[in-house]
């Protein structure tokens, strides 16, 4: 029995072994890079502007390859990089003072980088000392319930 427990010990190191250096010689596989370009951004609410990138394979073998948050660069830009070669639905979500919803597909190649232009409107941050609530008048008597015959 000890020499069945023995070849099975030494079965299982040796394939262990095996698998390791079998592994050593793969390449990694073929990655690209994207860059996410704002243009027309507010300068004030670029800071405070999370954006939701979601790409989805174009096969449909990959849901949510890259399902992250990220924050615009000073120079209004996000780069991905390590993204798998190949066709995805891209979905960007600005969760931010933006709520800017923007989809399109992109081929990514190795090696290379893809730039995906996204434009957005203009606007300005909530200010309550800007706000102004025109007044109303109402005139009681010319209602509809207090004229009905």
């Amino acid at each position: 029995m000890k020499v069945f427990y023995l070849c099975t010990f030494l079965l299982v190191l040796g394939s262990t072994v095996a698998a390791e250096k079998g592994h050593a010689g793969l390449s990694k596989a073929k990655e690209g890079s994207t860059q996410l370009t704002f243009e027309n951004p507010c300068i004030r609410t670029i800071k405070k502007n999370p954006v939701l990138v979601i790409y989805d394979r174009c096969d449909r073998s990959g849901a949510g390859v890259i399902y992250k948050v990220f924050f615009p660069a000073k120079d209004h830009t996000i780069s991905i990089d390590a993204i798998p070669a190949g066709k995805y639905y891209v979905t960007i979500e600005c969760m931010g003072a933006h709520h800017l919803h923007f989809e399109t597909i992109v081929k990514i190649k190795s090696g290379k980088c893809s730039e995906v232009p996204i434009s957005m409107d203009n606007i300005d941050e909530f200010s309550k000392n800007g706000v102004v609530i025109p007044t109303e008048y109402t005139d009681f008597s010319n209602l509809k319930i207090t004229s009905m015959k």
